[in-house]
């Protein structure tokens, strides 16, 4: 029995100069940036858990900024190439004929979580469950029981009745006016409590009772301004009679010095006849002599 024949495998040539390196790493990037929006927004959403809901404007925010990365991603996809690439002369995407192929060998695991999603264009196997667990927990919440009803997932014993009182199976357009009752119901909740608070304000006028009237200065019988003013003139005044008293005392210490200099001169210690008082002198009756 002859030996099979060999079968040529082709091989083929990977030229790494021909790939748009630049933008692959850009989309790289761009796509992890994404992701960790995501992940943001799921976390601000559930709130560690907590039973309570989170402020509107962050939820807004963050889900921006996923439109915002989304959108600029697109736009990296869509754009035409660069002139100065080698690739420009094609026409088209540069992205069409590139082909996605593992370089090494990879588990079943790794298969269906890493690659498949990306060659089928689907979500992470992560993803699907965590949906498909919000969406059951949504529709249990539901008179129609919303996809656990329309999938087939369990029976349905909350089947809606006809006008004869016969249950019917559930239709997506029964979904979907059961859903558009919850918004409009929620929407009038709205506007009721919308209502509710500008009849309050407009009633209570809650502003004049939060805010604090700041007091004239005629009604404190106080000006701390001229209070400040009359202690700075108080203070001018004082230093000036300081100033005046001190004249006065050098004044007076320069005449005392001009009268002690000329009590010296005139040789009575300093003493001026005012103001040394005069020795009592002796004064002797002596007899007249009588004209003879």
């Amino acid at each position: 029995m002859a030996a099979p024949a060999s079968i040529n495998v082709p091989q083929l040539e990977f030229e790494p100069s021909t790939l748009p390196v630049s933008q692959l790493e850009s989309l790289r990037f761009k796509a992890n940036q994404i992701i960790e929006s995501i992940q943001t927004l799921q976390r601000t959403v559930e709130v560690g858990g907590a039973n309570a809901m989170p402020a509107w404007p962050d939820i807004l925010s963050k889900y921006n900024v996923i439109l915002s990365q989304t959108h600029s991603f697109s736009t990296s996809l869509i754009s035409p190439p660069s002139a100065s690439q080698t690739y420009s002369q094609q026409t088209g995407s540069p992205y069409e004929k590139i082909a996605l192929h593992p370089g090494v060998g990879m588990t079943d695991a790794q298969l269906d979580n890493d690659l498949i999603p990306l060659l089928r264009n689907q979500q992470t196997t992560d993803v699907l469950h965590m949906e498909n667990a919000t969406v059951r927990r949504l529709a249990e919440c539901m008179a129609t029981r919303g996809a656990i009803a329309t999938s087939g997932l369990q029976d349905q014993n909350g089947k809606p009745t006809t006008a004869f009182g016969v249950k019917r199976k559930v239709t997506h357009e029964d979904v979907l006016r059961e859903c558009a009752e919850i918004r409009e119901a929620h929407d009038r909740r709205v506007d009721r409590a919308v209502r509710a608070v500008l009849m309050l304000r407009d009633k209570f006028m809650w502003k004049e009772r939060v805010e604090v009237e700041e007091p004239e200065p005629e009604e404190l019988e106080w000006d701390p301004r001229q209070r400040q003013a009359d202690v700075q003139m108080g203070n001018g005044e004082s230093e000036e009679m300081g100033e005046d008293g001190d004249e006065d005392e050098d004044e007076g210490q320069s005449s005392d010095e001009a009268e002690v200099v000329e009590g010296e001169l005139a040789g009575d210690d300093g003493q001026t006849p005012a103001a040394t008082p005069a020795a009592p002198v002796d004064v002797e009756m002596a007899p007249t002599e009588s004209q003879t």
